[in-house]
């Protein structure tokens, strides 16, 4: 008879043996199903849907049969993930390193009405405070991924409530590109990229509006970030730079796209905690824009810096331009504790021509609007070359409504009061503004001055209309 020390010895020695079985059967798992599916990996590192099950047909979940082909085509070595023709309803799918999805014509990701079938990438609050974190395609800490091709990512978002899933988000990634598809109708943001590098997103057409908080492209807390020939119509703002860590979101440029919103067009904030810096948007059209064509917002604490607007067209675009230095101090993740009131400083906006809005959010419209809070100033700030078009109205003694100061409160120009005291442009508190040709054409005879400034400590103007200077009014704030 064996003694309990033999008998636990050969227990323990099954049990290892055991374990030892089990991971080597799910290492040469892909290799099975790939051996015995001679159609699923073609000769140059592809892999078709289909060949792992996908169906195609709209109505079957087809979310495990594709993360089957992400995960063996990661498994050996990467490649493409090939969806033909066809729609595949699915839940959350996981990019894995070195795969990408490529769309075929005729192909489309279609989102699960279902709310259970997804999953959370490094959820967060957002500015509103609303939880988010849910996404149709997500990534954790994936290196060397990517979306391509002539198909469609639909979200299905329509019938989402409280828990929203974004189309895509991508966190802790390195090396991403994203082309030419089609992303559609998210129950909330678009394409989220939250503390990535190395980022492309080429020639990709953005249509979101199937419910709220609609983004395009949020960039959060990412650097090396490259968007060009876009073509985005969103129901809440086009492209986004946010920072909802302290981390920095830099070295950005934007180029040659098509913008048009609900919201803004190209939005820094509202969430802002980190810096901020070395971001140029430049050969941009913007059209039929309800909140802003360049918002420069600062609320939680960030140091903006260094960022360039040049040659940017815009028509029927409400508040063209708006930079705002504010203390709300949010916190976006769990352990974080507030910042100080953060830094606007060298911004400089050039060669913009904007049409704005006869129908907007204020009862009689202003070109620009630049403010920071008391004992905070924005920066420098350099306008240059700029010519908007305004339909006035405003009657006399509407120079007199006193703006306030809001320092807490969201960031946004239209609550500040039912308008602004200059048709041109309104600024208050700040360092120094120079203005190089910069002209307003009015439409309709409007009482307010062109431009009005309060508490700017230095102003430069050439070939600008002089700028009224006054006395800052007593803060109405407590």
């Amino acid at each position: 008879m064996m003694s309990k020390a033999k008998i636990d010895e050969l227990l323990n020695w099954s049990i290892r043996l055991l374990l030892c079985i089990v991971v080597v059967l799910l290492a040469v798992g892909g290799f099975h199903y790939v051996a015995h599916n001679p159609d699923s990996r073609s000769g140059n590192g592809q892999y078709n849907v289909r060949s792992f099950g996908a169906t195609g047909n709209a109505t079957t979940l087809d979310t495990a049969a594709i993360q089957r082909a992400i995960d063996t085509c990661s498994r050996f070595g990467g490649g493409k993930v090939v969806f033909p023709a066809g729609t595949y309803l699915c839940g959350t799918l996981e990019l894995k390193s070195n795969v990408t999805l490529d769309l075929l014509a005729g192909a489309e990701i279609f989102g699960s009405p279902n709310i259970k079938h997804y999953r959370t990438v490094d959820p967060f609050i957002d500015g509103d405070g609303q939880a988010f974190g849910y996404c149709l395609i997500g990534a954790n800490h994936a290196n060397n991924i990517g979306i391509e091709g002539s198909g469609a990512i639909n979200g299905n978002g329509v019938g989402f409530r409280g828990d929203r899933p974004f189309l895509i988000r991508l966190a802790h990634c390195n090396g991403i590109t994203v082309r030419d598809v089609t992303l559609e109708q998210s129950a909330a943001w678009g394409l989220n990229l939250y503390r990535c590098r190395q980022i492309l997103v080429d020639s990709v057409h953005i249509w979101n509006h199937a419910n709220y908080n609609n983004d395009g492209i949020d960039i959060d807390s990412s650097s090396l970030v490259h968007i060009t020939g876009c073509d985005i119509n969103s129901e809440d703002d086009c492209i986004v730079f946010k920072t909802t860590t302290p981390n920095s979101c830099s070295h950005i440029r934007v180029d040659h796209c098509r913008l048009s919103s609900q919201c803004a067009a190209v939005k820094f904030g509202s969430e802002t905690m980190g810096t901020m810096r070395d971001i140029h948007v430049k050969d941009c059209y913007e059209y039929d824009t309800r909140l802003g064509g360049i918002k420069i917002l600062s609320v939680d604490g960030a140091h903006i810096s260094n960022v360039r607007f040049d040659n940017i067209q815009m028509k029927n675009v409400d508040m063209p331009i708006f930079i705002r230095l504010g203390g709300r101090l949010s916190t976006f993740h769990p352990g974080q504790t507030p910042r100080s009131v953060g830094r606007i400083n060298n911004i400089v906006i050039r060669n913009v021509t904007a049409q704005a809005s006869n129908q907007g959010r204020l009862l009689f419209p202003t070109g620009i609007f630049i403010t920071g809070i008391p004992n905070h100033d924005v920066g420098h700030v350099l306008l240059e070359n700029i010519a908007i078009r305004l339909s006035g109205g405003a009657p006399a003694g509407a120079d007199h409504i006193r703006v306030p100061e809001n320092i807490t409160g969201f960031p946004d120009f239209f609550l500040f009061g039912l308008y602004l005291p200059a048709y041109g442009m309104y600024a208050r508190h700040v360092d120094d503004l120079i203005l190089n040709n910069v002209r307003f054409q009015l439409e309709n005879s409007d009482a307010r001055p062109a431009i009005l400034c309060q508490n700017v400590k230095h102003i430069q103007w050439t070939n600008a209309p002089a700028p009224v200077m006054q006395s800052l009014p007593a803060s109405d704030e407590p």
